[in-house]
């Protein structure tokens, strides 16, 4: 489904047509070559990368990223619908998820005021570039609203038993037990954020795109404009992971997010995965600065270090909450663990959005992901799992992808 354009072939096409690029002989890594860097400090670069995220031409900032923050905010609020007791209707929620300019969606003025909304950016990736596939995506997350309306609702007083929707806890379930909010919200942490990072933004098709190229080798600015359209495109990407976190140039905490930011501070505070937070920020600043260089060997080194280190963090949680449910489960918390394994239903959904640097594809295929979520709907769903031998088969599964153990995820 990606397009064929790999790392080799982005920088070799780079190196071909302008001049000032390095010699094509250099030792640029192709897919299936050891020696693709994932490590941000193995990036070997030659201009000043600057403390915070902060690039300016004439002294003015060249970064805009307010259409990411926008989206990030909508998808907060959303979220906030998925409660029993909302004044909200089905197509209230839906009509924010495809919110249109100035339509009263929000309680936030300045996001009635957007032109931006969700829905179109699921799954729509230029490097995905399937109409049908991002269609079906985007009707999943609506199914999500309709049946929260639909199934949840009704049965607010109801307890939740094996195929029968209702409150366990403090928490409602479907007759499966998985809980949709959670659904919708971990599974837009792959559909949307890492998508449009991954495979859009920094996506083969624009990271090669020889207009876009030729436009920052010359610094012609977008119109009206103080960057050019390739810097646009990567603060973009910076955009979706960082425009809601506390800090928007050194973000530290989450701040608002909702969405992967939140997740990289957390598989950050793990034992066997410190310092990812540092490796993704890093990466995002030599990148941006080698876009202001024009050293593209060092933009995708930079790339190949956040398709890494951000695909990783989808996947530990994922892990990471299977573990937790297993765990809960064998206790008989049903409570805990009904959201603990909800959670990871929409982080496994997320691994099809994931790139991994050495091959350019995703780390599980979309048919890999859907044979997963398939173990876990099967029959009467959360329910029949309390064994674990079926969430054991889908953590092993995940980590083989990877270079991490169940051991380190479960942490």
């Amino acid at each position: 489904m990606y397009s064929k354009l790999s790392k080799f072939g982005i920088v070799s096409a780079m190196v071909l047509l302008f001049s000032a690029c390095k010699d094509e002989d250099n030792g640029l890594k192709g897919p299936g070559e050891s020696n693709v860097i994932t490590d941000v400090n193995d990036i070997e670069y030659n201009f000043n990368v600057p403390a915070s995220y902060v690039f300016e031409r004439d002294a003015s900032t060249t970064v805009s990223f307010s259409g990411q923050t926008d989206r990030l905010y909508m998808g907060k609020e959303i979220l906030a619908y998925f409660i029993v007791n909302t004044i909200k209707t089905a197509e209230n929620v839906k009509n924010a998820f495809n919110h249109a300019q100035g339509a009263m969606d929000f309680t936030d003025e300045d996001l009635n005021a957007s032109s931006k909304k969700i829905q179109n950016k699921v799954a729509a990736s230029d490097d995905l570039n399937d109409a049908v596939f991002a269609g079906n995506s985007q009707e999943l997350f609506i199914s999500y609203i309709d049946d929260f309306f639909t199934e949840i609702i009704p049965n607010k007083e109801v307890v939740a038993s094996k195929g029968v929707a209702g409150k366990i806890g403090s928490r409602y379930v479907n007759a499966k037990g998985m809980e949709y909010n959670q659904l919708f919200n971990k599974g837009l942490i792959g559909a949307l954020v890492t998508d449009q990072v991954l495979n859009n933004y920094l996506g083969d098709t624009r990271i090669a795109n020889e207009s876009y190229i030729s436009a920052n080798n010359t610094q012609t600015l977008a119109d009206g404009k103080n960057y050019t359209t390739y810097e646009h495109h990567f603060d973009e990407a910076y955009g979706y992971v960082y425009g809601a976190a506390d800090n928007l140039i050194e973000p530290v905490a989450k701040g608002d997010d909702k969405f992967l930011f939140t997740y990289i501070t957390q598989v950050n505070g793990m034992t066997s995965f410190a310092g990812i937070q540092e490796q993704i920020f890093k990466a995002f600043k030599i990148g941006r600065g080698a876009v202001v260089a024009q050293d593209y060997e060092v933009l995708a080194d930079a790339i190949s270090v956040l398709r890494y280190q951000i695909s990783k963090v989808v996947a530990v949680r994922a892990v990471h909450y299977l573990e937790a449910g297993k765990n809960d489960l064998a206790v008989q918390d049903y409570e805990s663990a009904f959201h603990g394994l909800s959670e990871a239903y929409g982080f496994i959904y997320s691994l099809q959005f994931t790139r991994n640097p050495h091959t350019g594809d995703a780390y599980l295929s979309i048919n890999e992901v859907e044979a997963l979520l398939a173990k876990l709907d099967a029959g009467n769903g959360f329910w029949d799992l309390e064994d674990g031998t079926v969430l054991n088969e889908i953590s092993n599964a995940i980590v083989s992808k990877f270079d991490f153990t169940v051991a380190q995820a479960a942490e």
